[in-house]
């Protein structure tokens, strides 16, 4: 399969190619909140037939009404107001962290499934008593992670389900952004330097996605982690810059994740993963995207390349959780992959504080 027809057809065909019955979406957001133009767009997704945005403050409807065109948006200040009156199937909530928590429970509590930007809490135990919501009130609360939708990601996880990989040995994995950011004084008074409204740095807001992302290929849960966090740069914020987490899958693989803050300029990723019969490397911001080697019997011989460029998987991410609410798929990202995510990264800041190996759970 050339790389264009396979990633381009995947990514071009999110806003188009749906036949679910129509629903109602919606958004909670403020300014602080992140993504905020990719959640926007999910009142283009096919399938949604009517859309609101709810902001107490109002600033974000002129940004909402100009991403939709022509499209009706209904704008509400009050969340509680609007989950009444227009009642969506589905809500996306971005805001500050410490914040999120609370209109979180509003859009459970009136029946809707649940995307949230990560990392949707600044304590384990907030995102907990919110999973418990979900499940009593028989919806899902889905973590934004559009990695999975990626589809190399979904390539890789077929070639290990095909048995191509054998029994998963190792990973290591790179999430790399720029330093550059943080010598900002706007971003640094920003939430996302602080612990206390953001919950913590690099590791909860990126290195979570490959944490999510390895579950993902490989249905093993993290088991056991240890690791560090450190400001290395030495830039005025509360939160790491670093982070390094080791970890055990209940399965018997390890791995390694190194997630920071060290470029000038742009992003270095990695999820490299061997096994007993062979290996893959999924590189996205390279030429050769996706890297694979197999010694299995029916597996094509010596090493297979896709090439190609970017993939748009937030819209991805989000026609598929539209596509839920309706009923025409399963989940992309349920509520307990979700809470495997967080505890997993908390684990993790347990074990930096501690000096001590961490239980997942």
């Amino acid at each position: 399969m050339q790389r264009r027809g396979f990633l381009q057809g995947a990514a071009g065909s999110a806003f188009a190619q749906s036949a679910a019955p129509p629903i109602r979406a919606a958004l909670m957001i403020e300014p602080a909140g992140d993504h905020l133009g990719y959640y926007y767009r999910t009142g283009l997704c096919a399938g949604v037939s009517e859309f609101a945005v709810a902001d107490e403050t109002g600033e974000s409807f002129g940004a909402a009404r100009k991403a939709l065109g022509e499209r009706s948006i209904g704008t509400y200040r009050d969340p509680v107001q609007m989950m009444t009156e227009f009642r969506p199937q589905l809500v996306v909530v971005s805001m500050e962290p410490a914040r999120m928590p609370a209109a979180i429970e509003v859009a459970l509590q009136h029946g809707a499934h649940v995307v949230v930007e990560k990392p949707a809490c600044t304590k384990l135990e907030q995102f907990e008593k919110l999973a418990n919501l979900a499940r009593s009130n028989e919806k899902q609360l889905m973590l934004a992670m559009p990695t999975r939708l990626h589809p190399a990601v979904i390539r890789a996880r077929e070639l290990i389900q095909a048995g191509w990989i054998g029994r998963p040995y190792g990973v290591d994995m790179l999430w790399i952004a720029d330093q550059t950011r943080l010598k900002n004084p706007v971003y640094q008074r920003t939430w996302k330097a602080s612990k206390s409204k953001g919950g913590g740095g690099k590791l909860i807001f990126h290195g979570i996605h490959y944490l999510d992302v390895i579950h993902y290929l490989t249905g093993d849960r993290i088991s056991n982690v240890c690791g560090f966090c450190r400001n290395v740069g030495g830039q005025p914020i509360e939160v790491e810059d670093a982070a390094v987490v080791s970890m055990v899958f209940a399965g018997g693989m390890v791995g390694t994740l190194n997630t920071g803050y060290y470029l000038d300029r742009g992003y270095a990723h990695l999820v490299a993963l061997w096994g007993a019969d062979g290996w893959f490397r999924f590189t996205p911001w390279e030429p050769e995207i996706l890297t694979w080697y197999s010694t299995a019997n029916a597996a094509p011989r010596g090493v297979q390349r896709q090439v190609g460029g970017p993939v748009a998987t937030y819209d991805l991410m989000l026609q598929a959780a539209v596509d839920f609410a309706a009923g025409r798929r399963e989940p992309f990202m349920t509520t307990a992959d979700s809470l495997a995510a967080l505890r997993t990264v908390f684990a993790a800041y347990r074990a930096a504080e501690t000096g001590q190996s961490q239980r997942v759970g």
